[in-house]
């Protein structure tokens, strides 16, 4: 054959099978090499099939491909508990499952495109979880059987920890895992993990203290954050979680493709549908925050005690970086005082009850909150709950009291008065503050006033004058 023929017949074959391979591959992501380049917005999910996506995680959308479902020799079978490894940049997981037969334990470079086989673990069941320690030297995994398994990634051994975790109760977590039979679960940048157990109809969150053993212990205790008996949104059960850089968790589900942000307050978010089917079979990040569901509001109720005590109740889960609470009031449900703050009892790994009670002297509705402020600013909100009162006694209201840069003044239970001013006196009788009142209600501001005892004189349109003591902090 002409050799100048047979040099155009290779090269038109090699671009007939460049324009055909474009053509195959035009809807599929295309497998990149750098990960983590955007930690606040992207996390990664690891399908049965092997496959680790990069996906958006603000709507869930599958952005990119990092590993697909390509591998040498075996191929994967029920692929699960991924985790990141922020040292060295690779990704651990199984494989293959424990029942797989064999399984296979893996770690994966993303810039290098290699899988490497590494040492067969001490699992005795499959696994549904999975994560690497903040400082990058372990794995941690539970199997369906409640058992906990270490991975020393620099010796390559396998290491089992324990069959048996209890929470603060006594209550039985490993039959709990085994019962539910799903989840997830990542740890911090304290060294805790975070342990999602959820079946169809129910799920739980519970934390595992630091120091996080490394050799066999007898049993561990946990904290349970979220009862194990909470109602999943879906119907479905939940299967990844990994960590947003602020503490918060995101969550997905497996079967129907749902994507969630766990809040503070122990309520659920749904960001969107996770657009590649199976992505949510798994999850990990790139974060490992060290502030995470810094306080959970587990209740918070209100009572109403002799018409005007208002005594409010929570509990809640912390986790030693609280620096209190603030107890908040308002008229109308929109503008809020401080009417105290109360300190955190710095339970560390615990769940913690407070209460106050708040002499309320006005009329109608009265709403209430609880804002939460950890040692670094953070704050967390609990929900807002509403009394109505009705107040016989005839009082002008001034609160909150004690007050720090500002002071609210209502005509409570006086029908047809109307209030014109406000006087606010120090104790040797010299008017500090003089301001004339809106109808209703009206607000004046003592940011310049020294902290100590004052008298509020307030005098309606007949020129009768009512006074209350306040406390200026």
């Amino acid at each position: 054959m002409n050799p100048f023929i047979n040099l155009i017949e290779n090269v038109t074959l090699k671009i007939t099978a460049a324009f055909v391979l474009t053509i195959i591959t035009v809807n599929v992501y295309s497998q990149v090499s750098v990960v983590c380049t955007s930690p606040s917005t992207t996390i990664y999910g690891l399908t049965s099939n092997g496959e680790i996506l990069a996906i958006n995680s603000n709507t869930g959308a599958t952005t990119s491909t990092v590993k697909n479902n390509t591998y040498a020799g075996n191929s994967p079978s029920s692929a699960n508990g991924i985790g990141y490894n922020s040292f060295n940049s690779q990704f651990y997981y199984f494989k293959r499952n424990k029942t797989a037969s064999p399984q296979e334990f893996v770690s994966f470079n993303p810039a290098l495109n290699i899988v490497s086989a590494l040492a067969s673990s001490t699992v005795t069941d499959d696994i549904h979880t999975g994560c690497v320690s903040f400082d990058g030297t372990g794995y941690y995994t539970i199997d369906i059987q409640g058992t906990l398994h270490y991975y020393d990634i620099a010796a390559n051994t396998w290491t089992f920890i324990t069959s048996s975790i209890i929470d603060q109760d006594g209550n039985n977590v490993t039959n709990i895992i085994k019962t539910q039979n799903a989840g997830d679960m990542a740890i911090d940048g304290i060294g805790r993990i975070w342990l999602v157990t959820s079946s169809d109809a129910n799920w739980g969150l519970y934390r595992f203290s630091a120091p996080m053993p490394k050799t066999p212990v007898i049993q561990i205790t946990v904290t349970r954050i979220i009862d194990p008996t909470n109602v999943t949104p879906t119907g479905r059960s939940f299967a990844g979680i990994a960590f947003k850089p602020d503490g918060r968790i995101f969550m997905s589900t497996r079967a129907d493709n749902r994507l969630y942000l766990l809040q503070n307050n122990a309520t659920l978010t749904f960001i969107g549908s996770l657009t590649t089917s199976n992505a949510g079979n798994d999850l990990t990040s790139c974060v490992f925050p060290t502030n995470v569901l810094p306080v959970t509001w587990k209740s918070f109720d209100v009572s109403v005690k002799n018409n005007n005590n208002i005594v409010l109740n929570w509990e809640v889960a912390e986790d030693g970086h609280n620096k209190g609470f603030y107890v908040q009031h308002s008229v109308n449900g929109s503008d809020w005082d401080n009417i105290a703050f109360v300190q955190s009892k710095n339970g560390v790994e615990s769940i913690q009850q407070y209460s106050f009670s708040h002499i309320n002297n006005l009329n109608n509705k009265q709403y209430y909150r609880i804002r939460q402020e950890d040692i670094d600013g953070k704050m967390t909100y609990s929900e807002v709950r509403v009394v109505t009162l009705q107040n016989d006694k005839q009082t002008i209201s001034v609160w909150p009291n004690p007050a720090t840069d500002h002071i609210r003044i209502s005509n409570n239970g006086i029908e047809n008065t109307t209030l014109v001013k406000a006087q606010v006196f120090d104790l040797s009788g010299k008017m500090m503050i003089e301001k004339k009142l809106n109808v209703n209600t009206g607000a004046i501001s003592i940011s310049d006033l020294p902290a100590g005892t004052y008298i509020v004189r307030v005098q309606d349109i007949n020129g009768v004058s009512y006074n209350q003591k306040i406390i200026k902090q």
